[in-house]
């Protein structure tokens, strides 16, 4: 079952109804009923973040279920003026920070989080807002062979989460301490969207680092972008004992890498 509602006062249409305008009046004065809904059937579970721009910043702002999000009851009155609509779905562990940032927590993976962007003049009574959501995390699918006995993978990079107001990433301090399934040589980690190719794995024995691996520079040199509107998953094989990295992505074919001795 997907979490239930939260409601932020930014989410409250009771609060600033239009019923205090007249026909008679100025209605360029009066708020806009803004009605911000998906084009489409959500693709994870979780929470929804919506955010309203105007004028440089966040003045709405308000999270609540998928549910509820997909039925239309999402309905935000604003100031008429130009304004940029911000929404992500798929938030689990994400939490909004103060300075209009959607944080990962220390330790932790992305959430698997869809999200759009989108300008809207919001110059009369009601605006429809659908909007088309894309995938903005990228799974990254990793085995490990011959991994060294009582070991563990500690994968970091530079990007801690995402800008409210316009969906960018923005940089931090990330680092996820991924556990291979048990009986296996296998794990999943979500990586945000990257600014760089800095993104790094590395193994790790009694606090100290036995190998780097430069994930980013990989990834990068298969030809993956990290600016493509919907991110491709990507699979990667390391075998310790050979020093090598098989590289994959979604219906690419696969590249070797070897790795520094």
């Amino acid at each position: 079952m997907r979490q239930s509602i939260i409601i932020l006062s930014a989410l409250l249409p009771a609060a600033l109804s239009l019923g205090s305008c007249s026909v008679k009046e100025n209605r360029s004065v009066c708020p806009c009923e803004l009605i911000v809904r998906p084009e489409e059937a959500l693709k994870t579970d979780g929470n929804v973040l919506v955010s309203v721009v105007q004028d440089g910043e966040v003045v709405k702002q308000g999270m609540l279920s998928g549910e509820d999000f997909e039925s239309g009851k999402c309905r935000l009155f604003v100031k008429r003026r130009p304004s940029v609509v911000t929404v992500f779905t798929g938030i689990t562990s994400m939490s909004p920070l103060p300075g209009e940032k959607l944080d990962i927590k220390y330790d932790n993976e992305c959430d698997e989080v869809y999200s759009c962007s989108q300008q809207k003049e919001l110059d009369g009574d009601v605006c429809d807002c659908p909007l088309s959501l894309h995938k903005n995390f990228a799974r990254l699918n990793l085995t490990i062979l011959n991994l060294p006995e009582n070991s563990g993978i500690c994968v970091s990079g530079t990007v801690r989460g995402y800008d409210l107001m316009y969906a960018a990433p923005y940089e931090g301090v990330f680092n996820c301490y991924p556990v291979l399934a048990e009986g296996t040589n296998d794990c999943c980690i979500r990586l945000p969207r990257q600014v760089d190719d800095k993104l790094t794995l590395s193994i790790m024995k009694d606090g100290e680092v036995l190998r780097t691996v430069l994930m980013g520079r990989m990834i990068a040199a298969t030809g993956y972008s990290f600016e493509d509107e919907d991110l491709m998953d990507i699979s990667m094989t390391l075998d310790m004992e050979k020093a090598q990295a098989l590289l994959g992505l979604e219906d690419w074919e696969q590249v070797i890498f070897q790795l520094d001795k």
